[in-house]
């Protein structure tokens, strides 16, 4: 997957330094604008006895950039700061809080990431239907871990639960790379602006939870981190 990932990211510089024919490198047009995306995000677990606890809303801030090398296909990139949550529930040990005695129970964890994202997309764009022209989009992110923190409910087998908060960074991973997918339309409000409205799939390609480690069990935690975004920005 690393190695497709560099013969991709390759294709597209050569694409944008060696235009189709027709397509004029001194016309090049670039679009720069900005988005705002809430998204809805969920964690696959691949950790014996780790199971999905449903989905957490998080959003995404960010600049878009779209480069044309040719009419209607673009080299799309920029960077995006996102907010991406998750939720788990597991066996697990815990110090009981104020006392030395170790508790065996049931974590119930939700986790809160940031993320610096740079894409790398390909994006193909159909004729003007009178001001709506319509786009899809396919690529690769690479997500630099900013901060990671959890907030847990841990249930005992005997006794009160208790609520803690960590600082995760050791215990996940500083890289995320993901497949992007994304569909939506443009609205052209003149020859250079342009509201943007779509949706887009991010599916995780690495485990996030490098470097953590189950206290009970001793394994290694395992988990991917997806989600699913709606897309509104603006191009000027």
């Amino acid at each position: 997957m690393k190695k497709t990932y560099r013969i991709i990211s390759i294709a597209l510089v050569l694409s944008v330094l060696f235009p189709f024919p027709g397509f004029s490198q001194k016309d090049l047009p670039v679009k720069l604008g900005l988005k705002v995306a809430p998204n809805i995000c969920w964690m696959n677990p691949g950790t014996k006895n780790y199971e999905y606890d449903g989905a957490r809303l998080g959003a995404t801030i960010g600049f878009v950039s779209d480069i044309y090398f040719a009419e209607r296909y673009a080299f799309s990139t920029g960077f995006n700061f996102q907010f991406l949550n998750g939720k788990l529930t597991y066996p697990d040990n815990r110090m009981k809080p104020n006392d030395t005695t170790i508790l065996s129970g049931q974590v119930a964890r939700k986790y809160n990431f940031i993320y610096l994202e740079i894409p790398i997309m390909i994006k193909m764009q159909s004729k003007e239907f009178g001001r709506f022209s319509f786009y899809g989009q396919i690529g690769f992110g690479t997500g630099f871990r900013v901060k990671a923190t959890a907030d847990e409910s841990f249930q005992p087998d005997h006794g009160e639960a208790f609520d803690q908060q960590y600082e995760i960074n050791e215990a996940t991973s500083l890289i995320r790379e993901s497949l992007l997918i994304g569909l939506g339309f443009e609205f052209h409000i003149d020859l250079s602006s342009r509201i943007i409205f779509g949706i887009s799939y991010s599916n995780a390609l690495n485990n996030i939870l490098n470097g953590g480690i189950n206290d009970k069990t001793k394994m290694n935690e395992k988990s991917t981190l997806n989600y699913i975004e709606l897309n509104l920005g603006f191009l000027f």
